[in-house]
């Protein structure tokens, strides 16, 4: 292949982040914005060793489950690349790569894979903001660094929808926020119920998940889909009681407030003190400590010596780290709950646990971020 070529391609199938697989002359091509069994011409954008990037020229034949996206300036914004695909067979689509994921790198059977879809559009609650040197609302451009202008966003919560709209085709957005954001090219907004909360203009936040109010603070990391939060929640949690627990990667204590009245004992542990000053708010209980360090560091410390009933894990995309898995793996906790945003890094993790004595009692995939290629899980391993 040569760098800019134009070549027809059969599609295969969607992969982990959404782009769509196919091959020529025996290499992998990965095509955003097509579909598997779609005949598509492409350019190929960039060429590795074993793989090439390639982007859509055109579908010559597309799939039935093809569908017009809604979204103005689709395929230019880098946020969803999934709009294109019908929503039912989005979520189908997550749990094939789930459970590939599990089949090709951890070589574990997940068996069938219940999901959860979600609202479809009009879902997010979180959603990060840019100004175009305009002064003007919009996103990050799509493999870029520079900024689309948004006359809306489909997938934000209608309150959020609404913001934007009025403020579309002008300045007013910047010229409102300019003493909150001064020097900023970016900032944080939040919907809940009719109500919008925007970073530097207004402070915490406070909701209810799953019945529970908690709160925190609207520049802060919080979960974007609180629709689906409240059954995500219950779900994760569901049997679980015992003496201890530990909550590592706790957040503004989420799963710790709920934890409080399941077990007699929580242990919080968070490395950014902000987020765990809010969780010593939120998690009520009559024995609890907090550790304001990394997971790697608490594992190493007193307080990892105990005995644990239970662990709650919440890790970034990068999964457990190697320090992590070999406390768990060691301190043979009978029960750990994992809670994972990327079913590569799940894979991998569970493929270890599963070769040192764990097994995947379940595994169920909740479908947080319609329109996009990200899924998140929670997988339950018993000590076997």
């Amino acid at each position: 292949m040569n760098f800019s070529s134009i070549v027809k391609l059969r599609i295969k199938k969607l992969v982990a982040g959404g782009s769509a697989l196919a091959f020529h002359e025996g290499k992998a091509v990965f095509v955003p914005f097509a579909l598997p069994g779609e005949l598509v011409s492409a350019t190929i954008a960039a060429e590795k060793r074993d793989f090439a990037q390639a982007e859509l020229l055109d579908v010559l034949e597309p799939s039935e489950h093809r569908v017009v996206p809604p979204c103005p300036v689709y395929r230019e914004c880098g946020g969803c690349n999934l709009q294109h695909l019908a929503y039912p067979r989005q979520v189908e689509a997550k749990v094939d790569i789930v459970a590939e994921s599990f089949a090709r790198t951890a070589r574990l059977d997940a068996g069938a894979i219940p999901s959860v879809p979600s609202l479809p559009f009009a879902y997010r609650n979180r959603v990060q903001f840019h100004f175009t040197p305009e002064g003007r609302i919009g996103f990050m451009r799509r493999g870029s660094s520079a900024i689309v202008e948004a006359p809306t966003c489909p997938i934000a919560l209608r309150p959020i929808q609404a913001w934007i709209e009025e403020r579309a085709g002008s300045s007013r957005g910047r010229e409102e926020l300019d003493r909150y954001v001064a020097g900023k090219d970016r900032f944080l907004a939040f919907g809940y119920g009719d109500e919008v909360w925007i970073e530097g203009e207004k402070g915490q936040v406070e909701v209810l998940v799953a019945g529970e109010p908690i709160r925190f603070h609207v520049k802060g990391f919080f979960q974007s889909n609180l629709y689906l939060l409240d059954r995500f929640v219950p779900d994760v949690l569901a049997g679980l009681s015992g003496d201890r627990v530990a909550d590592l990667y706790a957040g503004v204590g989420l799963f710790g407030q709920h934890l409080a009245k399941l077990f007699r004992s929580v242990t919080c542990v968070e490395h950014n003190p902000f987020s765990l000053e809010l969780a010593k708010a939120n998690v009520v209980a009559a024995e609890a400590s907090f550790h304001a360090m990394s997971a790697e560091d608490w594992v190493a410390s007193d307080s990892a010596k105990l005995a644990y009933d239970c662990v709650l894990v919440d890790p970034p995309r990068t999964g457990l780290s190697p320090q992590v898995r070999a406390w768990i793996i060691r301190s043979r906790v009978p029960t750990l709950v994992y809670v994972s945003c990327d079913p590569v890094t799940l894979a991998r993790d569970s493929g270890e646990l599963s070769r040192s004595g764990y097994r995947l009692e379940s595994i169920k995939a909740f479908d947080f971020y319609p329109q996009t290629g990200h899924v998140e899980c929670h997988a339950r391993f018993m000590l076997a």
